[in-house]
């Protein structure tokens, strides 16, 4: 991704201290993004994506909750969202594999953690916006297929192949009372 193609990206910050908003706000400006929206509460943010587009959220793990969901969560699914499959990272200032499989569970594209550096978020933004994952809608999931990976690239010998194996089975034979194997 060219320093051009960020510059005109927009981005939405959504919740958060404000010490952790203006550390992303930083990392942007090092980027050279310009177009930075930052809403404190939920309620707005959604608001703001029901009216306008933005190239990636910025949703901050300590955000409030918008009509009984997670923000990250009402993103995606709220009623009048223009779009849904913006890519959507959650920041964290500190994240256990729990947190990440729940994120990720909740269709959120990746998750960050502080420190946050400019160059990670320029490595998840371009792979978010030039190698996007297929988005899979169901009942209960409405986000990036979860499966980051989906390259062919081993080579070695399968080994999850079934392979049938002799076994020796002791059936019961009535006539003569007495086991016999087949």
């Amino acid at each position: 991704m060219t320093e051009t193609d960020l510059k005109s990206l927009r981005v939405l910050i959504v919740g958060g201290k404000a010490a952790n908003v203006q550390i992303l706000r930083t990392a942007f400006g090092l980027l050279g993004i310009r177009l930075i929206t930052a809403i404190q509460e939920p309620g707005r943010a959604v608001e703001a994506l029901r009216t306008s587009v933005y190239g990636a959220i910025f949703c901050d793990a300590a955000a409030e909750r918008f009509e009984r969901m997670p923000f990250h969560v009402a993103a995606r699914r709220a009623a009048g969202v223009l779009g849904p499959m913006t890519p959507l990272f959650i920041v964290y200032s500190h994240a256990h594999q729990r947190h990440v499989e729940q994120a990720r569970d909740a269709g959120v594209t990746d998750v960050l953690t502080h420190p946050v550096s400019a160059a990670t978020i320029a490595r998840k933004l371009e792979v978010s916006i030039k190698r996007p994952r297929n988005f899979i809608a169901a009942a209960t999931f409405f986000g990036p297929d979860r499966r980051t990976d989906r390259s062919n690239t081993w080579y070695g010998h399968d080994r999850r192949k079934r392979i049938a194996k002799k076994t020796r089975i002791l059936v019961p034979d009535a006539a003569s009372n007495d086991a016999v194997l087949l």
